[in-house]
């Protein structure tokens, strides 16, 4: 074989492997969920070729799927807003410290690590009415709080499970923050400080254009998994009060393995890819258009 053949083949066949494993675990298994959305499928016995009509169901005739859309929209507001806007907050603050940095960081980031299983079953026992932070209320004089069902009241159940899945998110996103920053170069403040600007200047014009990939990275994967999130809804309150909390990834995963309507649940899969693929975009045109990355 021709040397120089053998050198641009080599770089190749260090992908090979890696490319294999994602055609088997990604590639593959998103093909057979597009072909399964045409099937009507228990998930065990002989599927039967229905065409669009999962399809047809969707768009014009289950209302929880518009209802969950919904949700995982009032979810994708909530998390693009709340953890970011704190933990870019902590993470300026926690960056002007010197000596106590590292415990701040390690006390943030610790609901990080806990199993999303363990930290839902904790709260869902605090937020139990008949014991838990009710009680505490009730004790310190604040009956109106003492009161509130939670997880029960179909109107803030939605907010009470988003709370919680963001008390283990925001610590993360702090991380990030700090990490980014501590990675802006320490004479444009310098500079900026002998130009005559404040605190608040600073933060405008050094801090965030300085770290403005990790804000796009971070905008990205918000919305990509608030379309995906799954656990803490299913684990606190599997969708209910009567749908209040209900998404696309329980109602999904309802259809599958209780309804046993695999092929609904896959056209279901579908329409949430595309959605998660608009969303995608968008937001790269958004950050684009805001400066927060390069053309």
């Amino acid at each position: 074989m021709n040397p120089n053949k053998k050198r641009k083949i080599v770089p190749y066949l260090f992908i090979v492997p890696a490319f294999l494993l994602h055609a088997c675990i990604v590639t593959v298994p998103a093909l057979s969920t597009l072909v399964m959305s045409l099937f009507d499928w228990n998930g065990m016995n002989q599927a039967a070729f229905i065409g669009l009509q999962n399809f047809k169901e969707i768009f014009t005739e289950d209302k929880i799927v518009r209802l969950s859309v919904i949700h995982n929209i009032e979810w994708l507001l909530i998390f693009i807003t709340v953890p970011l806007i704190l933990g870019f907050v902590v993470a300026i603050l926690v960056s002007q410290l010197r000596r106590s940095q590292m415990f701040f960081r390690t006390v943030y980031f610790v609901p990080y690590v806990i199993s999303a299983a363990v930290a839902g079953k904790i709260w869902t026992a605090y937020m139990n009415p008949y014991y838990g932070l009710n009680q505490v209320f009730a004790k310190l004089g604040f009956e109106n709080l003492s009161k509130v069902l939670w997880l029960g009241n179909p109107k803030i159940a939605l907010a009470a499970v988003a709370f919680v899945d963001n008390w283990h998110w925001w610590g993360f996103i702090m991380v990030l923050f700090l990490g980014a920053l501590q990675q802006v170069d320490p004479t444009l403040y310098e500079a900026a400080r002998v130009d005559g600007a404040n605190r608040f200047q600073e933060l405008i014009h050094v801090s965030i254009p300085g770290i403005r990939q990790t804000i796009a990275f971070v905008l990205i994967m918000t919305v990509m998994w608030s379309f995906l999130t799954f656990d803490y809804v299913y684990i606190m309150t599997n969708g209910g009060p009567a749908n209040a909390t209900e998404i696309m990834a329980t109602y999904i995963y309802k259809n599958a393995f209780v309804k046993y309507r695999a092929g609904y649940a896959n056209a279901l899969c579908v329409i949430q890819s595309g959605i998660c693929i608009l969303l995608y975009f968008f937001q790269k045109y958004v950050s684009k258009k805001g400066g927060l990355e390069d053309d």
